[in-house]
């Protein structure tokens, strides 16, 4: 099975993933430009609406006093102390002053906005006008708050002076709208960008873990199966893998080839090929012009199921066994077919079908006749390649037939469900079932992806596990029934709150409780026990069905895998429950163990920390 570099580097990134490393810097340096350019739009604009707000006030208060002293002088020279008495009453109303008078040099107050300062009750014939006075119009600015005084003549009598003062705006309330307005963009540009990050994570997921990939080949990491990434991450990921492919091909037909010519030509010393052929996990056999084997490594002795010794000097044909590659091998040998010819043979007797593949091809240079023997065993992608194969036939059977139900109730109630309603219930009672199965076959189906791609997250959380069980009962009892299986739940009084993903949890559960009902005969039991101590707590499924094999027992956690028996191609499913359950459960920090009996039944535990944390 294919080991994908997001699985090699999860060890070393226990909360972060290499996507997440990679993208992560750029949204927060995203987040933070935008957050810094939000700010700095938010200062100008409020230092800007504070400098123009005090411009105009200022403006209007000028405009203001320059009216009331005009009036002020005429009104006075009329000796019309009433009329400048409402006149500044009505000019500190409207124009929101703070303070409006009219004082005399002694500082005696003719006229105020406030009448009850007024200290004066007519206008003297003659006053003096004091001394040092300016006759100049004044105006100053303190905390906001303008302050303007107008002198004033009145003809024949002497100086009066105009007060007033005025705040120069109210700054803080546009100084928080503004505010408001920068927070509310924030929050959007925030909103938009955790929208983004999801998109923007698929799409740079393969280009991250290519370049873990990168680095493990800087440290020195040459296994292809280790380089490779999930192929469901998209084009760039498939185009990488084919490029690993083809440089392991290349590297392996490189080294044979080098170790072939050495062999071939003496050269080197036979120290140094020994050394290079038993680094290979391919077979390499040189035969000569005699069908006489002069040189075989380690692994060719395994795979013939002989040893060195007996190999070197023997006649090829007596280990070689199939006529065609025996053939092959003569031909190359005596010089009489140049070409590259390529066997499979199917190992007789093998326990797992093993297949043996045979690559001949002529060696050395010049005169010399060798035939180069390479041998690889191939069992493995035989036995995965079946797997897929049985696997896209049975999501084609799983899928057609819930499709097919459908499709026949949905009929059936169009055409008879108005005249028959009990009818119509019945067909939808069938559509909703078969609708779930399917959403279950999906609901694996983007599991297995998550899992291949390292991108399955756990939401943790409490999970109360009495109410958790409670569930799981509800949820499996009329399944057990309609089974004729008794199904049994073994809890203790209390159970504890453990920490971890519920909704992940209950999915392991279910695979495994579904099996053992599914995989049991009628009148069979299913036990489920929990056990608790203070650091674990251990979950046992345990059926009297059919059982498995022994040899197949840690097979069953293997993707696409179901088990031989004839009895188990009856049943529907897709051999993906057991590694989605596995896989769970290891993320939260635990293990499933499994043990069976064939015809008598199977067992498995759940094993997790009652503190799950990630693993």
């Amino acid at each position: 099975m294919t080991e994908s570099v997001d699985k090699t580097m999860a060890a070393r990134r226990r909360w972060l993933s290499p996507t997440e490393a990679a993208i992560g810097p750029i949204i927060v340096a995203l987040f933070a430009a935008v957050m810094v350019a939000l700010l700095v739009m938010g200062w100008w604009s409020v230092r800007t609406e504070r400098t123009t707000t005090v411009a105009a006030s200022t403006a209007r208060v000028v405009s203001t006093g320059q009216l009331l002293a005009d009036g002020v002088h005429t009104m006075l020279a009329s000796d019309d102390v009433a009329a400048v008495r409402r006149m500044v009453v009505e000019a500190g109303r409207q124009a929101q002053l703070r303070s409006c008078r009219v004082l005399l040099p002694d500082g005696s107050v003719l006229a105020d906005q406030e009448p009850s300062r007024i200290s004066l009750d007519t206008l003297p014939k003659t006053w003096a006008d004091g001394t040092g006075s300016s006759a100049e119009a004044t105006q100053q600015i303190n905390d906001g708050v303008l302050s303007l005084s107008y002198p004033i003549q009145v003809p024949g009598r002497g100086m009066v002076t105009l007060q007033l003062s005025a705040a120069t705006g109210d700054q803080g309330m546009g100084a928080g709208q503004t505010m408001v307005v920068v927070t509310a963009v924030a929050g959007v540009t925030l909103i938009v960008l955790v929208l983004l990050y999801r998109p923007a994570r698929s799409r740079v997921a393969p280009f991250a873990l290519i370049r873990e990939a990168l680095q493990a080949v800087e440290r020195g990491e040459a296994d292809p199966q280790a380089l490779k990434v999930s192929d469901g991450l998209g084009p760039e990921a498939q185009t990488w893998n084919r490029l690993i492919d083809r440089r392991g091909e290349s590297d392996r037909r490189s080294l044979l080839r080098r170790a072939a010519d050495t062999a071939v030509s003496g050269q080197g010393g036979a120290g140094s090929f020994d050394l290079i052929g038993d680094a290979l996990w391919q077979g390499i056999v040189l035969v000569g012009p005699d069908m006489g084997i002069s040189y075989a490594n380690g692994a060719a002795a395994v795979l013939l199921k002989s040893s060195r010794e007996d190999l070197i000097g023997a006649d090829a044909g007596e280990f070689l066994g199939d006529d065609e590659v025996v053939s092959a091998v003569r031909e190359v040998a005596a010089g009489s077919d140049r070409r590259r010819r390529t066997v499979e043979v199917e190992q007789v007797g093998h326990s797992q079908g093993g297949v043996l593949r045979f690559s001949v091809r002529p060696a050395g240079q010049g005169s010399a006749k060798t035939a180069l023997v390479v041998i690889e065993d191939i069992t493995q992608q035989r036995v995965a390649e079946e797997a897929r194969r049985n696997f896209v036939a049975q999501v084609a059977h799983e899928l057609r037939t819930p499709l097919t139900n459908i499709s026949l109730n949905v009929e059936a109630a169009i055409d008879d469900g108005e005249d028959d309603p009990e009818m119509r219930g019945r067909c939808l009672n069938v559509i909703n079932q078969e609708t779930q199965r399917l959403g279950q076959l999906v609901n694996d189906m983007l599991s297995v992806s998550e899992i291949e791609a390292g991108s399955m997250a756990l939401h943790h959380d409490d999970v109360r596990l009495d109410e958790f069980f409670e569930e799981l009962k509800a949820d499996f009892t009329r399944q057990a029934e309609e089974k004729q299986v008794h199904l049994l739940f073994d809890l203790p009084p209390k159970l504890p709150v453990i920490h971890g993903d519920r909704d992940k949890l209950a999915v392991s559960m279910h695979n495994l409780l579904g099996n053992a009902v599914k995989y049991s005969t009628p009148g069979g039991e299913v036990t489920v026990r929990v056990e608790v101590d203070n650091a674990s707590l251990r979950v046992v499924f345990k059926d009297k069905g059919i059982g498995i094999e022994r040899e197949e027992l840690e097979m069953v956690f293997d993707r696409f895998y179901r088990a031989k028996d004839s009895r188990v191609s009856q049943i529907t499913g897709t051999g993906l429950g057991l590694p989605i359950a596995r896989e769970i459960v290891r993320r939260h920090g635990g293990d499933i163990e499994a043990s069976s009996t064939l015809n008598q039944g199977s067992t498995f535990t759940i094993n997790l920390p009652i503190k799950a944390e990630a693993a």
